[in-house]
């Protein structure tokens, strides 16, 4: 029995690593092979491995005796000797490398060893020299590849999606609470941004120019004495590459700072801020609006973007908040690439207290993900039916994610799309494209007449992969033309529709649906980040598509 608790993402993504590194070392291939192939089993186990017997662990398709050690091993002390080893062979820039999409550890290695180069430095010299092109099986093409996503994430390296920056900002919020009474997490969090470049704290104090060294003596804590000065304290915490800045006021500026630090540049200077604000006194957030006749923004929407005009027709009221969410669409389970069975799934999100779930596996182009065959989907229906039947209170809808292909069909014929109560349709494959490729793909998927929900609009992950372009107003018209909601992907990976469209969907009477995209029972949860950033694009419940009951959604997919 293994006794310690170790998420299975942890233990997975340990793995993962394992293999690349013995790819890029040459290690013996079916050893690899074999790692992998448990690696798949592992990921789709919806239990907690690391609490798994020798016994139970076995049962695992993958699973032999020498990968339940590396288990073992992982979940008592977070590592193995064997990874252990094979990082130490490694130059620590050739982890760097991994990151790069369509660049295996094979193509790694081959860079490695025939070229030298092992970090990003050398690799983006050997592009702009055209050798990474000579080399066999890689051309010019992923050579250009290659550079463009270096230069994206050599800028985002020092960034935090917001689930990551939540957690975080916690644990120091957590330690300055041990020195310091009244703090304030400001900045960019504050507001809901979906990407943190610095996590920036207001803390009152009466001791301004001794509490710098307080913060200094703290474990885990590193100054950067020439960024800092005698009113803030700037620098890092522990091995994170994320700017952390720590402002110290007294009692009669906590509030003014705490706006100041928080709020955009272009919204302080659209109150005129610096010259009837800061430094000085203030009741609270509320007042500095109601002294210059101006309604109240909400910190997540203070962004000098279209806020006021937004607040002279609504009321912060008005805005999407977790509550109001009835049920969640766009979910996957064990049918497709999920951890969860759909009745796992559905109780879960009926234990939330939510009154519907959307089942939307992966669509048959998907292979990857073990998509719907078209026995599958009726396979997949008639349990839906079977458990609708088990409540009152709870519904069920039968949905698919359905691939849009590159001509912008999508992969099921009409008789299949007609079987279900919504289709969301996503482009999965084939990402690489110009403005025009992308437009005419969409709008044909948008004007198809079993779509319901337009999927993760432009593909991006953030930090990770940008997004296709897309002309997003003319998109936003197609789905008003055509009946069709867009979504905002929850996913903290995602966030897409980025926020600063909505205020032009809710122009159009475009319907948002906030969904998890969730692959697991955790996942749901992921809907509080889609709230986070769909109050930040001033969305409207009014127009959240799962804010809708059961039998208004029904008549949104029906009219579609």
């Amino acid at each position: 029995m293994i006794y310690l608790y170790m998420e299975n993402d942890a233990i997975v993504d340990s793995l993962e690593l394992l293999v690349k590194l013995w790819d890029v070392h040459g290690v013996n291939e079916f050893k690899a092979k074999n790692l992998s192939f448990s690696i798949r089993g592992l990921d789709k186990y919806p239990g907690v491995i690391s609490q798994l017997t020798t016994d139970q662990l076995l049962l695992i398709p993958g699973v032999g005796k020498v990968i339940v050690q590396l288990i073992y091993d992982l979940a008592q002390t977070g590592t193995c000797k064997e990874l252990e080893e094979i990082v130490e062979q490694t130059p620590p820039g050739i982890l760097d490398l991994l990151q790069i999409k369509g660049l295996g550890a094979k193509k790694v290695r081959a860079i490695w060893q025939e070229l030298n180069v092992s970090n990003f430095e050398d690799l983006n010299l050997a592009c702009q020299n055209g050798q990474i092109e000579m080399l066999k099986g890689f051309g010019a093409a992923i050579q250009t590849s290659i550079q463009s996503q270096i230069v994206f994430i050599q800028e985002n390296r020092k960034k935090l999606r917001i689930d990551k920056a939540i957690i975080l900002s916690d644990q120091i919020l957590a330690k300055l609470k041990m020195s310091f009474g009244k703090i304030a997490i400001s900045g960019e969090l504050r507001r809901n941004c979906e990407i943190i470049t610095a996590l920036i704290f207001v803390v009152e104090t009466d001791e301004i120019f001794g509490s710098q060294s307080k913060i200094s003596e703290m474990v885990g804590f590193s100054e950067d004495l020439q960024a800092s000065s005698p009113f803030t304290w700037r620098g890092f915490y522990e091995d994170h590459l994320i700017p952390l800045e720590i402002h110290f006021v007294d009692s009669s500026e906590f509030i003014s700072a705490l706006f100041q630090h928080s709020a955009h540049e272009n919204h302080l200077e659209s109150i005129d801020f610096y010259t009837l604000f800061q430094g000085k006194s203030l009741e609270s957030e509320v007042h500095i609006y109601e002294s210059i006749n101006k309604p109240f923004i909400v910190p997540e929407m203070r962004e000098g973007l279209q806020e006021f005009a937004w607040a002279g027709q609504h009321q912060p009221s008005d805005l999407i908040e977790d509550q109001d969410i009835q049920g969640c669409l766009h979910n996957h389970s064990v049918y497709s690439d999920g951890k969860n069975t759909l009745l796992e799934m559905a109780e879960a999100c009926r234990n939330m207290g939510l009154h519907y779930f959307g089942i939307a596996d992966h669509s048959q182009y998907a292979a990857y993900a073990g998509g719907l065959k078209e026995e599958d989907v009726y396979r997949q229906h008639e349990e839906i039916d079977e458990l609708n039947s088990l409540w009152s209170d709870f519904t069920i809808l039968k949905g698919i994610e359905a691939d849009i292909l590159p001509d912008g069909s999508l992969d099921y014929n009409d008789h299949i799309l007609s079987q279900f109560d919504y289709v969301v349709a996503s482009v999965h494959a084939q990402l690489t494209m110009d403005l025009d490729r992308a437009m005419g793909r969409l709008i044909r998927a948008i004007e198809n007449p079993y779509t319901s929900i337009l999927g993760h609009p432009t593909g991006r992950l953030l930090l990770s992969r940008p997004g296709y372009p897309l002309n997003t107003p003319k998109i936003l018209d197609a789905c008003k033309a055509n009946g069709v909601s867009i979504e905002l992907n929850a996913s903290p990976y995602r966030l897409d529709l980025d926020w600063r469209h909505i205020y032009a969907a809710m122009e159009r009477g475009v319907f948002v649906s906030i969904n998890p995209d969730a692959h697991k029972i955790v996942g749901l949860t992921d809907m509080k980040y889609g709230v986070k950033v769909g109050r930040k694009g001033g969305l409207l419940k009014a127009l959240t598509l799962n804010a809708l009951p059961l039998n208004e959604i029904k008549d949104f997919f029906k009219k579609n």
